[in-house]
């Protein structure tokens, strides 16, 4: 046998490689330790490519280094390499031992090392990067909702944040609907306590899994929403602008209950007579077709929302304390049309942006300490490059971080998000992106080098996953927990 095999054959500070014999397997992503035995350093690669050795017969392997650690038993950046012919071999025990102490405690599933599943090292994110925005982008199929599920179901477990995610499809909080056997975050061994969701379904439904009426009032909305939900023209956003200045009430009696068709402008002079006079005048140079629009967008808009929008009563105190209490909190909105799912999640959104940028303001940043992620499904919805479109999330995007607020960015296609977004975002979930250009967008915002990880990303499974964040210092990749085999595996170990 050619004495070469297992033994590092080259080497530099961005690669490593070596042979296999013939018959040996070998999978990329797959983990590998390189030994240097005369300083007792063992060096950390993932397999990124393998070619046919003519010489041997066997595989030549390419590994990227991913750290080292040195006899004091600290991890580092591998700025060394191993002595050449360096034996290589799988991680043991202790190894998976030494990289699960860089593992958060939001548990989503288990280390892949090529195509083996590694039960003895749990991969988790710490919650304390969520305000700091993560995105999920992955193809449809690839297992998007099942990964939220399980997301939410590890942070109801350790209750170290707060997290909003709207569910227009009611598939989150009892499970798939028409499947009477699949079962959803009300499920949890510890629901009662961790979650909190606010629906507009039956009573009786909502009262036999404790959830709570969804209320939004009209002083919760802002008429900027309009922009988010409909296609406006110039002349439109002008008349959204001369009404920035009023309460939504204000702006909503007014549209409902007056005729804008009699309203004095400055081709009719004659006089108007209803209850609001400062309104009047300000729309009066509004281009009268632009006013009719509004009106009719503000009515269509009631109309979609009218099972949980009124005048008086609103959700959002209970949920900005559900989401203090570091809570799930999920709305449950089953049947609900686009423009109304916005228009909710722009409503929440800046009520809790608001809130933690006055407790900024008011207290300091110890006011702002918790963390709290607002999750966006389908998100380039509102933030794409079209800033009119965007609204309060761009903010939160900007700024949410100095208050403890985080995005959740969750799309097919990363490429219509905005650039400046996606560099905002410190973690990563990649699912499988079957397009180059959305590849290579996802490779340059993360905070790690994934340009290397391309064909593994290429190549993952449903369900599998490579996450990059600031919370541990490599890209790893990760089979995520199917949710019902979470749900189990919860309980068995609830008290």
């Amino acid at each position: 046998m050619d004495n070469r095999f297992h033994l590092l054959t080259g080497t530099d500070v961005l690669s490593y490689t070596w042979i296999l014999p013939p018959g040996d397997m070998i999978a990329v992503g797959e983990l590998a330790v390189i030994t240097d035995e005369r300083t007792k350093t063992r060096y950390f690669a993932r397999v990124t490519r393998m070619n046919h050795e003519p010489e041997t017969g066997g595989l030549l392997v390419t590994g990227l280094p991913i750290g080292c650690i040195s006899p004091d038993g600290i991890y580092r950046k591998p700025r060394t390499i191993p002595a050449l012919y360096s034996p290589v071999r799988p991680l043991d025990a202790d190894e998976n031992a030494i990289l699960r102490r860089f593992m958060g405690e939001l548990e989503v599933g288990f280390m892949m090392s090529g195509n083996q599943k590694v039960v003895d090292l749990p991969i988790g994110i710490p919650s304390s990067v969520l305000n700091q925005h993560l995105g999920v982008f992955a193809t449809t199929g690839m297992g998007k909702s099942n990964l939220m599920k399980v997301f939410c179901a590890s942070a109801i477990n350790t209750r170290n944040a707060g997290i909003l995610l709207t569910d227009p499809h009611g598939e989150y909080a009892t499970g798939q609907p028409g499947d009477p056997n699949s079962r959803g975050l009300v499920h949890h061994p510890k629901a009662q306590e961790g979650l909190s969701v606010f629906t507009i379904r039956d009573p009786a439904i909502a009262q036999e899994y404790g959830m709570k009426p969804l209320r939004i009032g009209h002083k919760d909305l802002s008429i900027a929403d309009l922009g988010l939900v409909f296609d406006l023209t110039a002349a439109q956003y002008e008349v959204v602008n001369l009404l920035m200045p009023f309460s939504t009430n204000e702006i909503i009696d007014f549209f409902i209950n007056e005729d804008v068709e009699s309203l004095p402008s400055h081709l009719r002079t004659t006089a108007y007579i209803g209850n609001h006079q400062d309104i009047a005048q300000r729309v009066r140079s509004a281009p009268a077709d632009a006013l009719r629009l509004v009106q009719r967008q503000i009515r269509t808009l009631l109309d979609l929302t009218s099972l949980f929008v009124d005048s008086s009563s609103s959700s959002l105190p209970e949920i900005l304390t559900a989401l203090d209490e570091n809570k799930v909190v999920l709305i449950d909105i089953p049947g609900m049309s686009d423009a109304a799912e916005l228009f909710i999640l722009s409503a929440i959104s800046r009520a809790i942006f608001k809130d933690r940028q006055r407790r900024f303001i008011e207290q300091g940043s110890a006011a702002a300490s918790g963390r709290v992620l607002i999750s966006i499904e389908e998100a380039q919805r509102v933030l794409s490059q079209r800033s009119e479109k965007t609204g309060v999330f761009r903010e939160i995007a900007m700024e949410g971080r100095k208050f403890g607020v985080g995005l959740g960015v969750i799309t097919q296609q990363p490429k219509n998000i905005d650039q400046r977004v996606l560099a905002q975002m410190n973690t990563l979930f990649v699912m499988g992106l079957a397009d180059r250009h959305d590849r290579e967008i996802i490779a340059s915002s993360a905070k790690h080098d994934l340009r290397v990880l391309d064909t593994e990303i290429q190549t993952l499974d449903r369900g599998d996953a490579v996450i990059s964040t600031v919370g541990i210092p490599f890209p790893v990749s990760c089979h995520i927990h199917y949710f019902e085999e979470y749900l189990d595996a919860l309980w068995e170990a609830a008290p």
